[in-house]
């Protein structure tokens, strides 16, 4: 790690060590939203920070170079409304709906303002309980295994008030109007094989597949590329397969079809699909992956994957995607991406000096 590296770190650590001994005084409700404020003195320093831990070095978001720095500096540098539109597993419906898709999402059975709201009498059988704007925030319903009064309350008195967005510094996530959607539920879930695709710009450039067992557990994991030259981005996976080895070749083929459909706006992104017998369907759009903090074990992976995305395109897709929002009657402003291409303080993870070191 570089000096400059290392004392960022530190200082955003230092604080944090002390908002949270002061948040011990702070109603439970209030805690998060105080450490994250205290710990940060501007987004450009919640953004960077994840990165910088993995990176070793000071994130550059005014020139960034690799595939992380790249899609990390949109949230400060790329206002685009569709991308709390998509994240929100209740809008991305919506977004569904605007395309003729050989594939769609669950069924959505009901949305709710508050979990007090919800009746567990009327719950269907097998159902899952999420907050649309978090990741892992969700309750199950199935044979055996019923959503019990005191499993919702804990799920409200744990969850209910927790920002998502504060994790990793995900900006995207900030705008999205907190709710609770009923879903119908795919089962067993130890039976589902989940897959995604990766595309850049509207690209299909690598199929993603995984299972685990009935106790959650990863049971294997194959990555294909799908373009010639990118054989590198499998690196990770405990095995390689050809594709037409996970499935009938039409069905592999719709959920690429799919993808590209869905992907015609964003930079990058993957589409998620969950997979049951004969039965495929829509899971989310991810736009960061990992929450963009994960580094490849090839330092040479990040840059070859960071290549694929072309930044010239930015104000092209920024265009579209205030069109798309606006027709679906969204909000065509953003809380983030509205620092300034030319800031300095993105080369220096929103320091007003660049670090010594």
């Amino acid at each position: 790690m570089t000096d400059a590296c290392r004392a960022f770190v530190q200082g955003v650590e230092t604080r944090r060590r002390r908002a949270r001994r002061r948040a011990q005084w702070l109603p439970r409700v209030k805690r998060g939203a105080y450490i994250y404020d205290a710990s940060f003195r501007n987004d450009i320093e919640a953004v960077a920070y994840p990165l910088a831990r993995v990176l070793g070095r000071i994130p550059d978001f005014a020139n960034p170079g690799t595939y992380l720095e790249k899609l990390r500096s949109l949230y400060l540098t790329h206002p685009n409304p569709l991308m709390p539109l998509v994240a929100d597993k209740i809008g991305l419906r919506a977004y569904c709906d605007l395309f003729d898709l050989p594939l769609a999402p669950l069924d959505l059975l009901a949305t709710y303002e508050d979990p007090r709201e919800v009746d567990l009498a009327t719950l269907p059988p097998a159902c899952f309980l999420k907050v649309n704007d978090g990741c892992k925030m969700h309750l199950q319903q199935g044979p055996g295994m019923p959503i019990t009064p005191f499993a919702l309350r804990h799920f409200r008195w744990e969850l209910w008030h927790y920002d998502h967005w504060r994790r990793h510094g995900e900006l995207h996530y900030r705008d999205i109007p907190r709710r609770l959607l009923l879903e119908e539920a795919m089962l067993p879930s130890h039976e589902l094989r989940d897959c995604g695709v990766y595309c850049a710009m509207g690209k299909p450039y690598m199929f993603f597949t995984k299972t685990h067992d009935r106790y959650g557990r990863l049971q294997d994991r194959a990555y294909i590329p799908l373009v010639d030259g990118l054989d590198c981005l499998a690196g990770g996976a405990r095995e390689t397969r050809a594709l037409y080895d996970l499935g009938p070749p039409d069905q592999i083929d719709t959920i690429i079809e799919t993808s590209r459909l869905l992907s015609q706006p964003f930079l990058d992104c993957r589409i998620d699909f969950m997979r049951l017998g004969n039965r495929t369907v829509v899971g989310e759009i991810t736009l960061s992956p990992g929450a963009l903090m994960l580094l490849p074990d090839d330092p040479e992976v990040e840059v070859i994957r960071g290549n694929l995305l072309d930044m010239s395109r930015l104000d092209d897709l920024l265009a579209e995607g205030k069109r798309i929002a606006a027709n679906l009657g969204w909000p065509t402003e953003t809380s983030f991406g509205h620092i300034s291409p030319d800031d300095p303080r993105l080369a220096t993870a929103g320091q007003d000096e660049a670090l010594s070191g």
